[in-house]
């Protein structure tokens, strides 16, 4: 192989990557190498294969032989960070982004990756250094996006909004900035609103898992919220049996259980048309909304056996004192000991 056909193997390769068939660009990197073990262009694109791929060990080892085969390139550097990142090891992701820096002070994305480096430890010094790639790159996407999430890491919502959008308003195919929005919306319990945007998100780029993850977690936090709802119906509905006569009660189990179905329904439905088949796969194969859904329909069967359909008696008329006694005192702690399990879940709220 000439040096010609590895230099145009190397472009077929990184274009395969571009696409998102990182494992077919390992195969025949793996191949490229086999001839040209110190290729350090061939080796930073395996490493950038094995990261997007998982495998954040080997993607480390393989920047490492990157960086001794081409020591004074700055691209080299920024894999290795960029690996260690992903594997968790912040420490030493900022020094080999620091080193990135001093080899090439002028790159905007040797400032970019330093901040997010930072940002896990140092989200004040992430600023200044995203701050500096924002001057280097003023329109470049990323930077904006990246700039969103450390102002969000101190506590300024409004400014990493604006950042998102003017990202977004540079590309409007930035994955990250629709996601990152759909959080915010998702902290405002604009609800709907934050589905649509994770949605959104994998419609441009349907590869990414961080996306898939908020919309799954969203989904579940939706159906959690209304778990806690059909046990405060049903403590509601035990309560009401000691003060109210049968009828009554049949008549009021059945309103509050055609509300919660309707209320259900209702949630299916928005949520598919803001999300789409993806939402009914999360509740059929997500134990965590498998689960949920498993508990809520405790309270549903309670309400429709105990107030509706009366095989549970709930009550009873003392006629020599004329006032009613709950007979399923016993079953209040387990309604109580369910509402908290319900209620224990909490929204994890999740950037880039």
């Amino acid at each position: 192989m000439t040096a010609q056909d590895v230099r145009d193997e190397l472009v077929r390769v990184a274009a395969l990557v571009d696409l998102g068939r990182a494992g077919e660009a390992r195969a025949r990197l793996i191949a490229l190498l086999a001839a040209e073990p110190e290729n350090a262009a061939a080796l930073r694109l395996l490493a950038r294969c094995h990261n997007i791929l998982g495998d954040h060990e080997e993607a480390v080892r393989v920047a490492r032989t990157a960086v001794a085969a081409d020591p004074a390139s700055e691209h080299s550097q920024r894999i290795l960070a960029s690996a260690l990142n992903a594997a968790g090891n912040h420490w030493a992701a900022t020094a080999a982004a620091r080193e990135a820096v001093r080899l090439a002070p002028n790159v905007w994305m040797c400032h970019w990756l330093l901040a997010d480096c930072l940002r896990h430890s140092d989200p004040r010094a992430a600023l200044e250094s995203v701050i500096q790639a924002r001057t280097l790159a003023p329109y470049e996407a990323d930077v904006h996006v990246l700039y969103g999430v450390v102002v969000k890491q101190l506590g300024r919502t409004e400014e990493a909004r604006h950042a998102y959008l003017h990202a977004l308003s540079i590309n409007p195919n930035q994955a990250t900035a629709h996601n990152n929005l759909a959080v915010l919306d998702r902290l405002e319990r604009k609800w709907m609103r934050a589905l649509a945007g994770f949605r959104t998100s994998l419609r441009h780029n349907p590869q990414q898992k961080l996306a898939k993850d908020n919309l799954s977690a969203t989904i579940v936090v939706l159906l959690k919220r209304f778990c806690v709802g059909a046990y405060l119906c049903a403590l509601g509905v035990l309560v009401a049996a000691g003060v109210i006569d049968g009828t009554a009660l049949r008549i009021a189990g059945t309103a509050v259980l055609a509300t919660l179905l309707l209320l259900l329904l209702l949630l299916v439905t928005l949520t598919r048309r803001n999300v789409g088949h993806f939402a009914t796969a999360v509740m059929r194969t997500d134990h965590r909304a498998v689960k949920t859904l498993i508990a809520t329909a405790i309270p549903l069967a309670f309400i429709t056996l105990g107030a509706v359909v009366q095989l549970i008696p709930l009550h009873r008329m003392d006629s020599s004192i004329g006032r009613s006694h709950i007979q399923g005192t016993g079953v209040l702690p387990a309604v109580a000991i369910g509402l908290a399990a319900a209620s224990r879940s909490r929204n994890r709220r999740r950037t880039k």
